[in-house]
């Protein structure tokens, strides 16, 4: 292979330090561009990614579009990335991720007849290890990629490698030398060091050039600067115009052996997984509710024949997606940038919403409670035979989990029954409406078939006892059966994490809050990757037992810092054996981190990251997460699950969640030489977020952490309901997975003939995963390796066997 491929592109940031609507405008203008110059130049090729960019064009300037369709089937237009946008990598979920390849590649096969060979994600700011095989999955054979650059990790190989995931598989990937585009020098500067670069590394490179962030592409000048070389240097002979599709082939048929890397391609800009904390809770919330609604409107429309929606939903898909742009997500975009993300991701779960509700009332409209209504024959006797007093309410809570569930549900009363008329623990505590001269409102506990729902009464008065959740509840102690949690009554601080079955205590001391200094860093936190020079550490504690109820019992320990105001909700929940906490924080602390400290006796950390988690150093560093973070010991651990919290580190044992970045919108400057009064901060005012301490004794593999992450992050649907005869029951299962298998996605399949369940493992044990689904006629077993990632579908037809297809959903057999 004796080629330099020149990787005509430009790179194009459609929300940066500009909002969305000049991206777009830019997108046509250098699209037009792009058109231009091949006109001009009969062998120039150009490579562009990102299906929006062309769903754009395709509704704005459908001429324009034409003229791309054609040039891509002459192969002069290369299409390449396979997804909706060029995405972070590390904080969408790994369904989010499957949604990008998914719905960009379907797209490019409607419109230009292919799909793209070659993943592209050249500006991300890491690539999670779950990468190779999801794009594996997804039908490409390659990835490019740039940061983290050879002055932030040498570790891994410049140039070419074969890059392994988490699981196994490998696909060779491209590290870009020096950068994806080339603004200011002249090309031929650049071709010199590549080809220089190439001898160095003795493996053969590609030269990306062409203007970029802000878009552009080649110019004249770079394509005439090209052609003189090609002339008249004598090693012109080598340098040609290609795609990075032409490089990959061409690396393949050579057969050149290529340095290893395994693993994650970190780090980059650390301070990006903890900035604009709104945004990035938005999203957690929109990815969980779509998902949800999806598994939610495939119960609907099997047992009604209820139909979602398709247009909404892939609109608030395409929000979703969008939004995922690494300038979006890594929260250093302009504020009125991000003030539109989360405008679009309000809209997602507004969608979510809509549609969910309207499956969901479809079916509990038709669960049979006429024998509850006011004063029939059948509520008389049900009345004598439960022992209950006044009217019953019907109450639906449905769980969209394929496994069982225990959930706080709301709409109770002084007393909740079953189906059956066995009480359940119910609560009554302070309401949000209080002008109506009633300020109490019930809970209850709700045991939930997996992806079902169960029918419970709730009646306004009360003629028996209960017993409370906890064994002690008060300001130094939530105990019950299961976990015993102590707390500091001077300080407030838990102090104490203890599983009362093997006597393990998770804590090694007490529980801080403290502020880390970052004045010195830039919004992306450049060059920085830990964050642990103390700042202050919130005290003056004020402590209360808000609850103690057959629910849950609640302590309150609210403390300051200067003008800020931490408070957490600590609840213990009847049988539970994780402490939970609401955390509300007002804050008004600017260059500074905010960070929630656990101490613990244990020696190496580990994450959830998209479709796994991975066992990390511990060595301080701030690292990426997604729904939960954990340290292990030689006796146990502790994890900590969030609701919408992306960055974490460990040191010497203690876990440190990250849950406020307050830096400065935009600046890209280290040094500092900008700031002035007039700077705007992000992440002043009030953030709130849900955690959950679960204390586990052994391995973290075996805590069921992604189980309790999904639940933290997607409760129950929960509605009151009338009286009337329907033809269903009050209690129904309709999918259930065991083992170690998370459910990615329950969906329709884009085929329209079927059902996709979309599977990984979630602990890296492998599992044989018993799927049990009368939701479609269908018990099977899927078996799963450690980490891996199926899409299976299930035929319409109950004769046809399940299968798996690639992520996609394109396949031959379909």
């Amino acid at each position: 292979m004796d080629t330099l491929y020149m990787i005509g592109n430009a790179h194009l940031d459609p929300v940066w330090l500009w909002r969305w609507q000049e991206g777009f405008q830019e997108v046509k203008a250098t699209f037009r561009s792009a058109l231009d110059r091949m006109k001009e130049n009969p062998d120039y090729v150009f490579t562009c990614a990102c299906a929006a960019y062309y769903r754009w064009v395709e509704e704005n300037e459908p001429a324009m579009f034409e003229e791309i369709r054609s040039r891509v089937a002459q192969g002069r237009w290369v299409i390449a990335g396979g997804m909706w946008i060029q995405p972070d990598m590390n904080t969408p979920s790994g369904e989010s991720l499957a949604r990008q390849l998914l719905y960009s590649q379907r797209y490019f096969l409607e419109k230009f007849g292919r799909t793209a060979r070659i993943g592209y994600n050249v500006d991300s700011f890491g690539h999670n290890a779950q990468m190779p095989q999801i794009c594996r999955k997804a039908g490409m054979e390659g990835y490019v990629w740039m940061r983290p650059m050879m002055h932030e990790n040498a570790a891994i190989p410049e140039g070419c490698l074969l890059w392994e995931g988490l699981d196994g598989t490998r696909i060779p990937a491209y590290r870009i030398h020096e950068a994806y585009c080339w603004n200011e020098k002249p090309v031929t500067e650049k071709i010199e060091t590549q080809l220089a670069h190439w001898d160095r590394l003795g493996r053969p490179v590609m030269c990306f050039y062409g203007v970029g962030n802000h878009g552009g592409g080649p110019t004249r000048e770079n394509l005439r600067q090209i052609e003189t070389f090609r002339r008249e240097d004598p090693r012109g002979g080598r340098v040609e115009y290609g795609s990075p599709e032409d490089y990959f082939d061409a690396l393949r048929q050579e057969k050149i052996d290529l340095p290893l890397w395994k693993g994650e391609l970190q780090h980059h800009a650390s301070g990006c997984y903890s900035t604009h904390s709104r945004s990035k809770r938005l999203h957690r919330r929109a990815e969980c509710a779509l998902v949800r609604m999806e598994a939610f409107a495939a119960l609907s429309r099997r047992l009604t024949g209820h139909e979602m929606r398709e247009p909404f939903v892939r609109q608030a898909w395409e929000d979703l997606l969008f939004n995922e742009f690494h300038d979006i997500m890594g929260g250093c975009s302009l504020e009125t940038a991000l003030e539109d993300a989360c405008v679009q991701l309000s809209e997602a779960l507004a969608v979510a919403a809509r549609e969910e509700n309207a499956a969901l009332q479809k079916i509990s409209w038709r669960i049979d409670t006429a024998a509850g209504t006011p004063g029939s024959a059948a509520a008389a006797v049900r009345a004598r035979e439960w022992n209950v007093r006044g009217d019953g309410k019907p109450v639906v809570v449905f769980n969209p989990h394929p496994f069982d569930v225990v959930v706080t549900a709301d709409h109770g009363g002084a007393d909740v029954r079953d189906e059956t008329g066995a009480p359940v623990p119910c609560q009554m505590v302070r309401s949000p409406v209080t002008f109506r001269g009633d300020d109490r409102e019930g809970i209850f506990l709700a045991d939930v078939p997996a992806l079902g729902w169960r029918l419970f009464w709730a009646f306004p008065e009360s003629g028996r006892e209960q017993k409370k959740a906890c064994s002690r509840a008060g300001v130094t102690c939530l105990e019950n059966e299961k976990l015993r949690a102590e707390f500091d009554p001077a300080t407030g601080a838990l102090v104490h994490l203890v599983r009362k079955d093997s006597g393990f205590d998770a804590m090694t001391g007490p529980f801080t809050a403290r502020l880390m200094d970052n004045e010195e860093c830039d919004t992306w936190a450049h060059g920085v990757f830990r964050f642990d020079r103390e700042a202050g550490t919130y005290g003056d504690a004020q402590i209360r037992l808000l609850e103690d109820g057959p629910v849950r019992a609640v302590v309150q320990v609210v403390t300051r810092y200067g003008g800020s105001r931490l408070e957490m909700r600590w609840a213990l929940y009847a049988g539970a054996d994780q402490l939970e906490a609401e955390v509300l924080l007002e804050n008004h602390e600017t260059f500074r981190m905010t960070k929630l400290c656990w101490p613990t006796a244990g020696t190496r950390d580990a994450a959830e990251i998209p479709f796994g988690a991975l066992v990390r150093k511990g060595n301080g560093e701030e690292e990426h997460c997604q729904r939960w973070a954990a340290v292990q010991g030689e006796e146990g651990g502790l994890a900590v699950l969030n609701d919408g919290k992306y960055s974490y580190s460990a040191d010497r044992g203690e876990l440190r969640l990250t849950v406020c970045n307050a830096n400065q919108y935009t600046v890209h400057d280290p040094g500092q030489k900008h700031r002035d009064d007039s700077c705007r901060f992000m992440d002043l005012g009030e953030q709130r977020c849900r955690i959950a301490l679960v204390p586990f004794s052994g391995s973290w593999q075996k805590a069921g952490l992604a189980r309790r992450s999904a639940l933290l992050n997607a409760g129950p649907f929960v509605t009151a309901e009338t009286y009337h005869e329907g033809p269903l029951g009050p209690k129904y299962r309709g999918l259930s997975v065991t083992g170690t298998a998370s459910l990615g996605a329950v969906k329709r399949a884009e085929n329209g003939e079927g059902w996709v369940l979309r599977l990984w493992e979630d602990a890296g044990l492998g599992t044989g995963a018993a799927v049990e689904a009368p939701l479609f006629g269908r018990n099977f077993t899927a078996e799963l390796a450690p980490f891996e990632v199926k899409t299976l579908f299930l035929p319409d037809d109950p004769a046809l066997p399940e299968r798996e297809i690639p992520i996609t959903e394109i396949s031959a057999e379909q």
